[in-house]
C-alpha cells in the first residue's frame, strides 16, 4: 500500500511540472535603429517563438548591450500588460552589428510529493516535504541587429556558459541558405541537439520549430527556409548541481538575428 500512495505521490507531482520551461528570448520594441538614439527592446519567456507568455523575476534577469566587447547593463521594467520585461540601449556605433544579450540566473525548482515548488532541495525538506528532484535552468538570449556585409562583429563571443555563435554573417543569408554556426558549452565545443524556427512559423503550438539538427564537436549547419526574425537554440540539460541546493544544472542558449 505503501509502495503505491509513493508512485502515486510521484506521478501527481510530475505532473504539475510542465515538460518545457519557458525559453528567454529578445524581440525589438522599435522599427528602426539609429545611432545616438535610444533603443527600445523587450525580454521575453515563453513556450511559443516569439509569443510572450510571463514576465520573468526582474531580479533574476539580465539584459543590456554589448560594447567594446563589454556587457552593458540597462534599466529593467515589468511590462505586465506586455507580458514582457521592457529595457532600451543607446548603441553608439552602426558601423558595425549591434549586440544585445539577455540572461537569466534560474532558482531552484523542485518536484515534490506536493508538485513543483521554488525553492533550495534543503529549504523545502526542512518544510517536510519529500523532494523527489531539484534542477536549475540558466538561460541565455544573444539578438544581432544591424548587420552588414563587411561588418565582422556579428561573430563576437561574449563568454556565456553556453553560447551560439555565427559564423555566417545574418546580412548574407537568404532562404534556401544555411547558416553556419559554432556551439560553445563551459568553453568546449557542444555536441547536442539544435533547434531552430522563425517568427510567425507557429503561433498555435508550444514547443514547436521549423528545423532541427545536432551539434556535433561545436559545429551545426541550419537550413534557412523564410525571411524573418530567426531563432537557433541549444540546450544542455543534467550538468552537475550545487549539493543541497539543485541537483542538475540545466542550461538554454537561443541566437537571434534577421534575414532578409
Amino acid at each position: 500500500m505503501l509502495k503505491r500512495s509513493l508512485i502515486l505521490a510521484l506521478t501527481l507531482a510530475l505532473a504539475s511540472v510542465p515538460a518545457f520551461s519557458h525559453e528567454l528570448t529578445i524581440k525589438a520594441a522599435d522599427t528602426a535603429m539609429k545611432e545616438g538614439q535610444p533603443f527600445h527592446a523587450t525580454v521575453q519567456s515563453a513556450h511559443r517563438f516569439i509569443v510572450p507568455e510571463e514576465v520573468e523575476i526582474l531580479s533574476r534577469v539580465r539584459a543590456g548591450i554589448i560594447e567594446g566587447g563589454k556587457f552593458v547593463p540597462s534599466e529593467l521594467s515589468a511590462n505586465e500588460e506586455g507580458l514582457c520585461i521592457d529595457f532600451t540601449v543607446t548603441p553608439k556605433n552602426l558601423s558595425q552589428s549591434v549586440i544585445l544579450v539577455a540572461t537569466k540566473d534560474g532558482e531552484s525548482w523542485c518536484v515534490t510529493n506536493e508538485g513543483g515548488k521554488s525553492g533550495a532541495r534543503r529549504d523545502l525538506e526542512s518544510q517536510g516535504l519529500k523532494v523527489i528532484s531539484a534542477n536549475k535552468y540558466d538561460k541565455y538570449a544573444k539578438a544581432i541587429f544591424n548587420t552588414s556585409h563587411d561588418d565582422k562583429n556579428f561573430a563576437q563571443v561574449i563568454g556565456h556558459p553556453l553560447e551560439i555563435i555565427p559564423v555566417s554573417n545574418p546580412a548574407d543569408l537568404k532562404p534556401g541558405d544555411f547558416a553556419h554556426v559554432r556551439i560553445i558549452l563551459n568553453g568546449q565545443p557542444y555536441t547536442g541537439p539544435v533547434w531552430a524556427t522563425y517568427d510567425g512559423f507557429v503561433t498555435e503550438y508550444e514547443n514547436t520549430y521549423a528545423y532541427y539538427t545536432e551539434a556535433e564537436n561545436g559545429e551545426a549547419h541550419v537550413k534557412i527556409t523564410a525571411p524573418g526574425w530567426w531563432g537557433i537554440r541549444a540546450a544542455q540539460a543534467g550538468l552537475p548541481g550545487v549539493e543541497g541546493d539543485y541537483d542538475h544544472l540545466n542550461l538554454r542558449a537561443f541566437l537571434l538575428f534577421e534575414v532578409k
